[in-house]
C-alpha cells in the first residue's frame, strides 16, 4: 500500500488518514524497497521516511518462517508483515487482494485500498474528484488496474 502512494508522491494522505496510528513496515519489505533503488527508482526514499521498521518477536519469525513454506504465492514482506499482524492484532493492508484474503483466512483484520479510497472521501481530505485523479495516478504509476472502482462512492 505504502508503495502505491509512495510513488505517486501522495504518502502525506496515508499519514494525514492514519494520523492516530502509528504505521510501519517489515524487514523484508524494507528489503524489498531497496532491491527497487538498486534499480533506479526512488520512491522507497519516502517511504523510509515516514515510516518505521518492525522487526518481529521470536514467536512471529517461527511463524513467518512457516508461511514461507506454506504460502510460497506471496512476497516475503507480505507473509512477515502478516505474521505480525497475527501475533500483535494489527491490520495488515495491502493492495495486493491475494494477500489480503490470505491475512484474513488466518484470521488478520484487512484494509484494502478500496476502503483507503473511500475514506480519503468521506473524511473530506480528497474530493470525488481528487480521489478519481488518485485512483488514476496509483494505476499509471502502479501499472495496475483497480476494479470496481464505481463501487467506491456509493
Amino acid at each position: 500500500m505504502a508503495s502505491a502512494f509512495a510513488k505517486i508522491k501522495r504518502l502525506e494522505l496515508l499519514k494525514g488518514l492514519f494520523s492516530k496510528h502509528r504505521i510501519v513496515i517489515t524487514p523484508e519489505i524494507y528489503e524489498e524497497l531497496t532491491t527497487s533503488l538498486d534499480y533506479g527508482y526512488t520512491f522507497p526514499l519516502d517511504i523510509f521516511r515516514y515510516f518505521e521498521v518492525l522487526h518481529t518477536s521470536e514467536e512471529e519469525n517461527e511463524e513467518y518462517q512457516k508461511l514461507l513454506i506454506e504460502k510460497r504465492t506471496l512476497g516475503k514482506g507480505e507473509l512477515e508483515a502478516i505474521s505480525i499482524c497475527k501475533h500483535r492484532g494489527y491490520i495488515f493492508s495491502s493492495i495486493d487482494t491475494t494477500a489480503l484474503r490470505f491475512a484474513e483466512e488466518n484470521g488478520v483484520e484487512t484494509l484494502g485500498l478500496h476502503s483507503i479510497l473511500r475514506s480519503l472521501w468521506e473524511s473530506g481530505m480528497q474530493s470525488k474528484n481528487e480521489v478519481t485523479e488518485t485512483i488514476k495516478e496509483i494505476e499509471k504509476r502502479d501499472n495496475t488496474k483497480i476494479k470496481d472502482v464505481e463501487k467506491l462512492f456509493f
